[in-house]
């Protein structure tokens, strides 16, 4: 069963910007093609795929500071919350895939007319995707709506945590400190190792969008990401050891942390991709979770704010859906003549993704996760009527 702890508000505001990072990061390479930002605004741009790193985490935190005190360690708590999490994400993430259908499909008709045999490779897509699976084979981890592969990752995530929460809520201090640098070294020596053998001939050129057969096996395989989830729960652990002295603002810290990720960001084209797609700055993110969960200033009034706290909560959203909807865009753009390029055709894409995020979140994933939790976890218990479901 989930804590009754109070909601930790900044942290959703957080993940909206989270979100928003990996946005400006599909439209900087989609859209923009070929044009490349003055140096520090181009990483910034070019470094949005690290947010899933940071959404590894945060699931992780969230997780354990609802979760770790009373584990889900009997078979009733493991069904309720694996039908909590099924009910949290596959809603949205079904819509996602229906919404990317036409360009999958215009792209399987494609490969499989200049290739029968890659137009196959493409087509086992139809089965792992929604079954969220798709990321145990790297050649079909984005090939329909790209951005859900990270939710087959964190499905593996999902139901490996009642098994891990009932080890790691009786960590102490010492063994979170040596816990969590071992989560980092597990995170980091398969990278390392990759550019050390470099089996794919890169010669260091390997990216988000060159990459070869092992380095799409890395950045996709759930079991090479689980160390990232797994620090994101030893900061829970850590932030629930603390919860019994007095709260504590370090606005200090928070800025140097905070400033810190960007400066990373930033300067990201002279950090080794495969070290910074998986894991890098895991410990910097769990920092800045716990700084901002900590936080009473000015910092955690603005991401606690309801404008954000509202796009926070539509961020999931977001984050699934606005790739279908850039490549619809840009197909309607072509169609007209226009130039995607133009300030008021990205200004309307983007208003158009965070708008739909949002309704998505309040006549899809509302509803459907009451639903689905109704309907599996609480129908023998005949509850009161008129009593309104957990959101």
């Amino acid at each position: 069963m989930a804590s009754s702890r109070q909601q930790l508000d900044a942290l959703t505001g957080l993940r909206f910007l989270a979100a928003a990072h990996v946005v400006a990061y599909h439209v900087y390479h989609l859209v923009f093609t070929g044009t490349e930002a003055p140096p520090g605004l181009h990483g910034l741009l070019d470094s949005g795929y690290v947010g899933v790193s940071f959404f590894f985490v945060l699931s992780g935190f969230i997780l354990g500071y609802n979760y770790l005190e009373r584990p889900p360690d009997t078979r009733e708590a493991r069904k309720a919350f694996w039908v909590a999490r099924f009910a949290r994400i596959y809603p949205i993430y079904a819509l996602g895939l229906v919404f990317a259908a036409p360009a999958y499909f215009k792209a399987l008709r494609d490969a499989w007319a200049v290739n029968p045999s890659e137009g196959l490779r493409h087509a086992q897509a139809l089965v792992v995707t929604p079954l969220l699976v798709q990321s145990w084979t790297p050649w079909t981890a984005m090939a329909w709506n790209g951005a859900g592969w990270s939710l087959a990752v964190e499905a593996v995530f999902y139901a490996a945590f009642p098994f891990l929460a009932g080890r790691l809520n009786r960590l102490g201090s010492r063994a979170l400190a040596v816990g969590a640098a071992v989560a980092y070294g597990a995170a980091l020596v398969l990278p390392a190792l990759y550019m050390v053998v470099d089996p794919d001939g890169t010669g260091g050129t390997a990216s988000a969008y060159n990459s070869g057969p092992w380095m799409l096996a890395l950045r996709f395989n759930p079991l090479a990401r689980l160390p990232e989830f797994i620090l994101g729960i030893l900061a829970a652990r850590f932030f629930v050891l603390r919860a019994t002295a007095a709260p504590r603002s370090h606005p200090v810290a928070l800025a140097v942390v905070g400033g810190g990720v960007i400066a990373a960001l930033m300067g990201s084209p002279s950090l080794p991709f495969p070290l910074l797609h998986n894991g890098l700055l895991a410990p910097v993110f769990a920092a800045l979770i716990l700084l901002v969960s900590w936080s009473q200033g000015p910092v955690a009034w603005v991401l606690a704010s309801r404008p954000l706290l509202l796009l926070g909560k539509a961020s999931y959203a977001l984050f699934l859906l606005h790739m279908p909807v850039l490549f619809a865009w840009k197909s309607v753009l072509k169609r007209l003549g226009e130039a995607p390029t133009s300030a008021w055709a990205v200004a309307a894409f983007v208003v158009g993704s965070v708008c739909l995020s949002v309704l998505a979140y309040e006549r899809v994933e509302k509803p459907a996760r009451g639903w689905i939790r109704d309907r599996w976890t609480r129908r023998a218990e005949q509850p009161t009527p008129g009593l309104q479901p957990r959101g």
